[in-house]
């Protein structure tokens, strides 16, 4: 097969066979060939991957925005036979006083995922022309969450009404499902009201909020809502950062209000409740009736336990080591490489250090690394296993993530971001990009909505920082490009971005690239976009390994630099004379 397809229909047919594995040798090697040297070969086949993929996340973003308005006037506290405090209004005062803005939050979301919808509807009749199979979900560009994209979701598409997505399955670990309990797998959505009853095992969830739930069978919990949850029996773990805070578990005998922390909840067959709270702060209170309204505060180390019998809880000292808080392996300091620098650490992505995928197989989830002042998980995922990015040894047998250029990224969940940031990428760039020149070939990605900071490379192997103020901005800000670099080896670039101190600068392969003006100020929260923008229309995915990314919550200064660079050159043999 060597010719230019007559049309799009034929285009879409080769694509469709590439991405369901049943392409031929020839077709394969057609379409590698012909993307590299057709720029309107490469606009055509990213203009179908956005019919097939990202015009679903819109679709979805629509429910969404429906599905919130709809939760925002449901909220409703009362659950079971066990009464709830009147002075739930109390409560919620309490929390929003330590800086819980739910409805502006809600707001802002509402209107974005609103106009995402008014540009996609005209697009939907095609999409569904096409007569693609099961359309399922996407992940889309909305920063709500990973609100439903797994090709076996349980959600029509034609004219059904879908129950609220609340969140997604992150991982499993030897689940075994109640009887008459539906199985869920990894990347499935949990819709809102859904008990999920584990007979043993641990599961692990994103939560469109942000928040990261482990259950421990044997357990019974619900997704309420958006920010709410009951434990009826079990054990579970949470970790919710602080643009989640007020997330709420009830349980038969207490109600638990995060205000940005990590805590754990066990409930026993009595109903008896224990709080345990690793890291921040929690507000709780007995939910018997007749009990006090009396707000109790739990820091950390702290725990309480609510009885049945009496609404005056138990306090003691919390046992962290009972609970399951995330998956994947428990790495000590020790067991880590030897990062010189930990202070100020908000992010660390190892390529030898995902134990979940073998050489040759996809990267599903890519695992924080916890050590130092980095002791909140921000793992990333990609659900779709069309769209994942494969680990490989490269040519001198070190671990890496090989991205496609068009098509693979990952992305974290809902993060903090500081006004002070450095970013740090040790990548090889593959010898051609199929990337635009105004974006290039993302290597990182800050949030889709504004300000938005990126970091790239080029063709000619020169990297690029930026920030993005927004629609209707005459020019993006903090921009600096480096010269190429020579060779295809591992490469390292270090972008600083202090709006604080109004400064920018570029660092490739230890060598400062310029410095500049850093005007606007960054602090969002959002998800972090890996190998690619998430709409692939923008033709900014980058080609070539990835081996390991590290964001610092601060800019470093020289001494760190220089310790960083020396880690890097002896871990990567980086030639630094580049």
């Amino acid at each position: 097969m060597n010719e230019k397809p007559a049309n799009d229909h034929e285009l879409e047919s080769v694509l469709l066979r590439v991405l369901d594995e049943t392409a031929d040798a020839s077709e394969r090697s057609w379409l590698n060939e012909s993307l590299r040297h057709d720029p309107d070969l490469r606009k055509r086949a990213c203009r179908f991957l956005v019919d097939d993929s990202l015009l679903r996340d819109e679709e979805d973003a629509a429910r969404q925005t429906k599905a919130l308005l709809q939760t925002l006037g449901e909220r409703n506290p009362a659950h079971g036979p066990v009464a709830t405090p009147r002075h739930w209004q109390g409560l919620l005062g309490f929390v929003n006083q330590h800086g819980l803005a739910v409805l502006s939050i809600a707001a802002v979301m509402v209107i974005a995922l609103g106009v995402q919808n008014l540009v996609t509807v005209k697009e939907i009749g095609r999409l569904h022309a096409l007569g693609i199979a099961d359309p399922g979900q996407e992940e889309g560009s909305a920063d709500l969450a990973y609100a439903d994209k797994a090709p076996n979701a349980r959600i029509g598409w034609a004219g059904m009404a879908p129950a609220t997505v609340v969140g997604r399955v992150t991982g499993l670990d030897h689940v075994v499902w109640e009887e008459g309990d539906a199985a869920l797998a990894f990347g499935d959505s949990l819709l809102k009201g859904r008990t999920v009853r584990l007979a043993s095992g641990v599961l692990e969830l994103l939560l469109a909020t942000g928040a990261k739930v482990t259950i421990e069978g044997p357990a019974h919990f619900e997704a309420s809502s958006l920010s709410e949850s009951s434990l009826t029996r079990g054990k579970i773990a949470a970790a919710v950062p602080r643009a989640a805070r007020g997330y709420t578990v009830l349980t038969p005998t207490s109600e638990v209000v995060d205000i940005g922390t990590q805590f754990g909840v066990v409930v026993e067959e009595s109903g008896d409740t224990e709080l345990h709270v690793f890291d921040g702060d929690v507000v709780a209170r007995s939910r018997l009736v007749g009990a006090s309204p009396e707000l109790l505060h739990a820091m950390q180390d702290e725990a309480m336990r609510f009885g049945g019998v009496s609404d005056k809880p138990k306090r003691f000292a919390a046992r962290t080591n009972d609970f399951v808080r995330r998956l994947g392996p428990n790495l000590l300091a020790g067991q880590l490489p030897p990062l010189p620098v930990t202070d100020g650490l908000g992010l660390w992505y190892a390529a030898d250090f995902i134990p979940e995928a073998e050489i040759g197989g996809p990267v599903a989830t890519w695992r924080d690394l916890l050590v130092g002042d980095n002791d909140f998980a921000d793992d990333a995922w990609q659900f779709d296993a069309r769209r994942c990015p494969q680990k490989i040894n490269d040519h001198a047998g070190r671990p890496a993530i090989r991205f496609d250029g068009w098509s693979t990224f990952l992305a974290t969940s809902p993060m903090e971001t500081s006004d002070r940031q450095t970013l740090i990428v040790a990548y090889a760039p593959a010898p051609t990009s199929f990337a635009n020149d105004y974006h290039g070939g993302i290597l990182l990605k800050y949030p889709t909505g504004a300000p938005s900071l990126e970091l790239a490379v080029f063709d000619d192997h020169s990297t690029r920082g930026w920030v993005w103020p927004g629609p209707g901005s005459k020019e993006n800000v903090g921009i600096i490009r480096s010269a190429p670099v020579e060779g295809l080896g591992v490469s390292l670039v270090v972008y600083t971005y202090d709006s604080i101190a109004g400064r920018a600068e570029l660092w490739a392969n230890g060598k400062s690239q310029g410095v500049t003006d850093a005007p606007l100020k960054i602090r969002q929260p959002g998800r972090r976009f890996i190998g690619n923008h998430p709409n692939s229309a923008i033709e900014a995915g980058f080609l070539g390994n990835l081996y390991e990314v590290l964001v610092y919550d601060n800019a470093l200064d020289t001494t760190a630099l220089t310790q960083l660079n020396a880690y890097f050159q002896e871990r990567y043999e980086l030639d630094l004379n580049r």
